[in-house]
């Protein structure tokens, strides 16, 4: 008689590595119990295994009316064992504001679907010309721009700076540990050996500029890559600029 094979139930999270490098945190579940006793057992064996690797909370299978962990709690205990959370993908609003309370940074950020498109109205006969009236004077619309935000003192480790709705340009080191986050470009004309992450917001076209890159992560819309690995002879302690080929692939060139 065949036996009847067992299902066991998913862990409360589970570990994977990424395309771009990094870590990511799959959660199946944000019941604190569940996830402290998973954590515990993971990493028993191997405390030390991960070096602080950069890692991204993965939130697709929590859900859709799960109540958000706490994760203040979840970053620090990850960060004792190894890894480095920086990031939640693919949460629900509520999921989304709570990691934003907590430090965290939102990626994947939903896009509106598109509106269908109307049918054109029938053409309207031309109406007759107005008499010709003094033309009114100019009026100057007030800029909706978002003034670049300059940065002129070094960053030191645990400093994080954002600029939000556009480009930040730091005149002085980005250390190791330090973060330079804006929904537009990056620019930092000094030695950047922290992090960069811009386009926070989804801006797919967005950049980072260095003139000296010994970056510990870059992301751009999300897609982010970290520097385990030695970076080519080309880039490594040189000018160089990142962007994404394809929406979904880092690119590093020199300038």
């Amino acid at each position: 008689m065949q036996r009847r094979r067992e299902l066991r139930p998913a862990p409360a999270l589970e570990l994977k590595t990424t395309r771009f490098a990094g870590i990511q945190i799959i959660l199946n579940s944000a019941e604190p119990a569940a996830l402290d006793t998973h954590i515990s057992t993971l990493f028993a064996a191997t405390p030390d295994f991960f070096g602080g690797e950069a890692a991204v909370f993965e939130c697709g299978r929590l859900p859709a009316d799960a109540a958000a962990p706490d994760w203040a709690w979840l970053v620090r205990e990850l960060k004792s064992r190894g890894l480095n959370p920086f990031a939640v993908q693919n949460a629900s609003n509520e999921l989304a504001a709570a990691a934003v309370q907590a430090g965290l940074l939102v990626l994947n950020a939903a896009t509106p679907a598109p509106m269908a498109a109307e049918p054109e109205p029938e053409a309207a006969p031309e109406p007759a010309l107005p008499e010709p009236v003094a033309a009114p004077a100019p009026h100057i619309a007030a800029s909706n721009t978002v003034p670049t935000r300059i940065i002129d003192k070094p960053l030191r480790s645990g400093q994080r700076v954002y600029a939000a709705g556009g480009d930040i340009v730091v005149l002085a080191a980005v250390n190791p540990g330090a973060e330079v986050i804006a929904d537009g470009s990056i620019h930092v004309y000094a030695p950047l050996k922290g992090r960069a992450l811009a386009g926070a917001r989804g801006d797919v076209t967005a950049r980072i500029f260095t003139t000296c890159l010994e970056a510990e992560l870059v992301s751009i819309a999300g897609v982010y890559r970290t520097f385990d690995t030695a970076l080519d002879a080309a880039v490594a302690k040189k000018p160089a600029q990142i962007r994404l080929a394809d929406a979904s692939q880092i690119v590093i060139e020199p300038l």
